[in-house]
């Protein structure tokens, strides 16, 4: 990787699955790189906006959850320099944290996001009318347990627990134990650090019939495989869609077909060609 390269960014706070997720790309890449922690995805972009030096790591598909929408809207939109580089897929296994013992247990804070994926364990490990509380984040929510007295834990992972020194009190907790979550690296500049294995693209069509099928067509006249398609709204005419789609192969091998693309959008951007580290 360029030398070039100062900084690594992440969606914070520490402990949370981001920064295990910006662990690993450092481990697997080799980067020796100073790590900052950014408190929403959104200022986790504009940061990387300004700084030349800087690749970040932001979460962009979970296995239950979808696609972050905020990951995706921010991308769509920012400098067109800004590429997806590389991805890896963190498993997500959410523990029990407290200073307490688990039948002392009365509330549970958690991000609304962990709190969904462990409904069943609540449900079936505590009375009916526990207090559940939303915090920013896993981190914030382990965090906080500083303040309160024993009837309270969080909902976190292992690394978390370790890094506010707490008990975990159970672990894999989630209701659905293969729940895994895509993170992708993002740079301005192409750090040639693995072969293109995934292209992904945004786009939009005329408003009117039959537009969507020509672009569709164009896929299945070439056996493009769309592995993942949504729809976003444009925030600019009320109705109107950007498309965000991942295709299983490099921009190598496909370059040609996304040009014949390209010709029948309004908008068109790629966003980024990339493997798994």
């Amino acid at each position: 990787m360029d030398n070039f390269i100062k900084k690594i960014l992440y969606l914070g706070p520490s402990g949370s699955y981001s920064q295990i997720a910006m662990e690993t790309f450092k481990e697997n890449l080799g980067l020796k790189l100073r790590a900052e922690d950014i408190s929403t995805i959104t200022k986790v972009i504009q940061q990387i906006d300004r700084e030349e030096n800087a690749i970040a790591v932001l979460p962009i598909e979970n296995s239950i959850e979808g696609i972050v929408r905020e990951t995706i809207d921010k991308l769509i939109t920012t400098d067109e320099n800004l590429k997806i580089r590389a991805e890896l897929t963190i498993p997500i296994s959410h523990c029990l944290i407290s200073k307490g013992k688990k039948e002392d247990i009365e509330n549970i804070v958690s991000m609304p996001q962990a709190l969904s994926q462990c409904q069943t364990y609540i449900a079936n490990n505590f009375r009916k009318n526990i207090n559940v509380v939303s915090a920013s984040s896993t981190s914030a929510a382990t965090s906080m347990l500083d303040g309160k007295d024993e009837t309270w834990a969080s909902i976190a992972n292992e690394f978390c627990a370790k890094l506010y020194d707490k008990k975990i009190l159970d672990r894999n907790i989630n209701d659905v134990k293969d729940n895994k979550t895509r993170f992708i690296l993002l740079s301005k500049e192409d750090l040639k650090i693995v072969k293109p294995q995934r292209t992904s693209i945004a786009f939009s069509c005329k408003n009117e019939s039959g537009s969507l099928l020509k672009v569709l067509e164009i896929f299945y006249k070439h056996n493009l495989n769309m592995i993942y398609l949504e729809s976003r709204p444009s925030k600019k005419v009320f109705g109107e869609y950007i498309f965000f789609a991942d295709i299983d192969k490099g921009y190598d091998e496909i370059g040609h077909t996304l040009e014949d693309i390209r010709k029948k959008c309004e908008f068109y951007r790629l966003l980024g060609s990339y493997g798994e580290v």
